[in-house]
């Protein structure tokens, strides 16, 4: 199950990659986005055959910073191998700014999906990405404004970008990522609200592909730091946000919102250097259809999709009948430091509430048919989490089902 973003983001990978990393070691070991809208604010296509800059031009009007996304977009026109077809509007709002920018986008997007909304506390609360008396809303309001450094809007055509005191190579390596969705967006179009209503993963599989683009090409660019920029970058990064916002999130639901960027560059890296620049395209053009064709792109390679599975019952309304997905088992076992020893088959999911509470019944298979790996896992992430039951529905499929 995925939520599809309205605004692409970019979060502070360093900081938080960083910091789970330790976290999920330590949890183990028990066991041996980036464009303002600003409405003063307007862009006049220009001819990309004629007027978009070169290396070699003067810094337009505007100093040191419009200077740099001149030299920014040449380098993301090279590395995606195309021109812009208008150049991008690219604006930054001060901290104080932009944090109310991103919290109020996000409760706009939350207000015109009340259902939605709904849909996801119920699940989120279920698989404990949350607490039971959290809101999905809330929690994401919070996130927002821990780690975006800048987002695109695919639906307006523009990005922010969060600016601190000066140009910072943070704020570089943020415009590069930004400038990479707006380069996409012109040639892919990254808003496919047809995606809405599928019950695979193709939503998930779709970010991963954007946000590994983005990635993938923001490490071209700090590939060319020196040795002294690229460590004075990582500091930026680590000293970005206070570590203990950490704390304010469980781990699985970080290790969720993160994993479109874990998994989408090496993803992206594999396709371009087994395929060239033109597999990245094709993976924008038709993307992956579930998380393991992500996670082990040798399974979008042959187009592997999930062992057909019934959706369980559902003993209420039902709310999402669907994958919940490889990406999603991943999360919550890591976030709980249950290490996982089967490979993902396939899985149905069915979410529903009764009573005050968010309930979930959901059918796992392996890729083996073995119930056994399955079954103890969930287990331990049942004593784990609590209010858990974990059964055998036949030789193959394991049921999970719990209500909070």
């Amino acid at each position: 199950m995925e939520r599809r973003d309205a605004l692409i983001t970019g979060v502070v990978l360093g900081l938080m990659f960083a910091a789970i990393a330790t976290l999920i070691v330590m949890a183990r070991s028990d066991e041996t986005d980036r464009l303002a809208f600003d409405p003063d604010v307007s862009s006049t296509p220009d001819d990309p055959t004629t007027d978009e800059p070169t290396p070699d031009d003067p810094a337009p009007d505007g100093g040191e910073f419009d200077a740099f996304v001149d030299e920014a977009i040449v380098f993301v026109e090279e590395t995606r191998g195309g021109r812009f077809l208008t150049r991008p509007i690219v604006v930054t709002l001060g901290e104080s700014d932009f944090v109310a920018r991103v919290t109020s986008d996000l409760a706009a997007d939350f207000a015109e999906a009340p259902d939605e909304v709904e849909v996801f506390n119920a699940t989120y609360r279920a698989l404990a990405l949350i607490g039971p008396d959290e809101r999905i809303d809330e929690v994401y309001g919070r996130f927002g404004e821990a780690g975006i450094l800048g987002f695109y809007d695919p639906t307006t055509d523009e990005l922010v970008v969060r600016q601190r005191d000066e140009l910072s190579l943070l704020t570089k390596s943020t415009i590069v990522h930004e400038l990479t969705h707006a380069w996409d967006d012109q040639h892919f179009d990254l808003d496919r609200p047809e995606y809405d209503d599928r019950t695979d993963e193709i939503g998930w599989g779709f970010i991963a592909v954007a946000e590994g683009s983005a990635t993938w090409v923001e490490a071209e660019w700090e590939a060319t730091l020196d040795s002294a920029d690229r460590g004075a970058l990582l500091q930026e990064e680590l000293g970005f946000s206070d570590p203990g916002i950490i704390d304010e999130f469980t781990l699985a639901f970080l290790l969720l919102e993160l994993s479109p960027y874990e998994y989408g560059e090496p993803f992206v890296t594999q396709l371009v250097e087994s395929g060239g620049i033109t597999a990245l395209d094709t993976a924008l053009t038709e993307p992956p259809v579930t998380s393991e064709q992500v996670m082990s792109p040798d399974r979008y390679d042959t187009q592997e999709g999930p062992i057909d599975i019934p959706a369980p019952p559902a003993d209420g309304e039902v709310l999402y009948s669907g994958l919940g997905g490889d990406v999603v088992i991943e999360s919550i076992l890591a976030g709980t430091g249950v290490v996982r020893d089967f490979e993902w088959g396939g899985d149905q999911l069915v979410v529903w509430t009764a009573d005050g509470q968010s309930c979930i019944r959901w059918d796992i298979q392996a890729e083996d048919g073995s119930t056994a790996s399955v079954r103890s896992a969930f287990e331990t992430w049942g004593s784990r989490v609590g209010d858990v039951e974990v059964s055998e529905v036949d030789s193959r499929t394991v049921r999970i089902d719990r209500c909070v």
